[in-house]
């Protein structure tokens, strides 16, 4: 832009000071050949990095300490829905250089052109993430990866110990008629659709073809009378539990349990036989920013002590395995985190990654279909 303006301005005696100054201001914004190192394939360092997050995922003292051994200063900026976060990723595009969202919307931000492929062999502390943690895939797009994994966490069934004296196994008790009104799902369908799939007996509740949105769509119908109230969030699903409203129900996230359970031992959660959807947080690299300080703020978020710090303060699961946060974490704060899960050895196997959905309208008008009238 600058040196087009500059062609318009003068003439052809002044070319060496424009190629110069197309040259400088090309490479300020890192995005050629020029500005890259032909050796590594890293864009200079700024001094700074900007990451878009999640609230709670980046504890601000944690990142000054960080800066303060770096050199490096980090800003994040915090977004309350995956819609805000995408708006703001695209808004600032070339000012942010990570953004934290999970698996099912990577095709989302690819599309869009905001990515920007990374190579792992930048990030020493991949070894630390747990094994079995089924996340390549869904940061791999057309053989190059773009992120690397940061958090996860599980959608299961929840319930009442007062009315499940024997826990449930199986998502199919949301339709038993004996808990007619008493049922409590969240108000989504990115969320909702895939848990209903799997109860219906759909193996791959995120590929579903006509007979399988005929499938989804009558069970919608046959848990309507089952559910009272959509839940609007954690809190409004806590209270739906904590009054008595619902005994038992799809969980937007262990939070919930834990959030009742701070009074007593309670409620409980499990996963069904027939698959527990799943989401990982990953970091995802934005275009423009594969630097050398971007590569080594990934690399210190994996690091052990990050991690178990991260799980202790927030009840996240963080990357790493269970013994690893084990030797740091405080048994309390350990037990209340879903880490405690890769106990079992066969955890992975009954879990569904949320990846992107096919035919999201088609999703989102059976869904708000089986809600009206809520």
């Amino acid at each position: 832009m600058m040196a087009m303006e500059g062609r318009r301005r003068q003439r052809s005696a002044r070319w060496p000071m424009l190629i110069a100054v197309a040259t400088v201001a090309i490479a300020a914004c890192g995005g050629t050949s020029e500005a890259t190192d032909t050796v590594t394939g890293l864009v200079p360092d700024k001094g700074s990095v900007t990451v878009l997050t999640w609230e709670g995922y980046h504890d601000q003292a944690m990142l000054d300490e960080y800066s303060s051994k770096s050199g490096v200063n980090v800003t994040q900026i915090t977004a309350g829905s995956v819609d805000e976060m995408f708006a703001k990723a695209q808004s600032a595009e070339g000012q942010i250089d990570l953004v934290y969202f999970d698996l099912g919307n990577v095709d989302r931000y690819y599309k869009a052109g905001l990515l920007e492929p990374l190579d792992p062999s930048m990030v020493p502390n991949v070894k630390n993430i747990s094994p079995g943690l089924p996340w390549e895939p869904g940061v791999t797009v057309d053989e190059k990866l773009y992120g690397l994994p940061y958090n996860w966490g599980t959608l299961p069934l929840m319930w009442s110990k007062e009315a499940f004296p024997t826990p449930p196994t199986s998502w199919k008790v949301l339709w038993d008629p004996q808990f007619a009104g008493k049922v409590s799902i969240p108000d989504d369908s990115y969320l909702g659709i895939p848990m209903v799939a799997l109860a219906q007996g759909i193996n791959d509740p995120y590929s579903l073809d006509d007979a399988g949105f005929a499938t989804v769509k009558s069970g919608l119908e046959s848990l309507r009378p089952q559910v009272k109230t959509l839940s609007a969030g954690f809190n409004d699903q806590a209270s739906l539990f904590a009054s008595g409203d619902a005994v038992v129900g799809y969980a937007q996230n262990v939070a919930v349990v834990n959030q009742l359970n701070d009074g007593g031992d309670k409620f409980a959660y499990g996963f069904p036989t027939e698959g527990t959807p799943f989401w990982i947080d990953s970091s995802m690299m934005m275009k423009g920013a594969n630097r050398q300080e971007v590569y080594d703020l990934i690399n210190y978020t994996l690091e052990i002590p990050w991690q178990a710090k991260f799980i202790e303060a927030t009840g996240s699961a963080g990357v790493i395995t269970y013994d690893a946060a084990a030797s740091l974490v405080p048994k309390e704060a350990l037990a209340k985190s879903e880490i405690v899960n890769l106990q079992n050895s066969n955890f992975w196997e009954s879990m569904k990654p949320m990846v992107t959905p096919n035919r999201m309208d088609e999703r989102v008008a059976l869904w708000n279909e089986f809600k009206a009238g809520f």
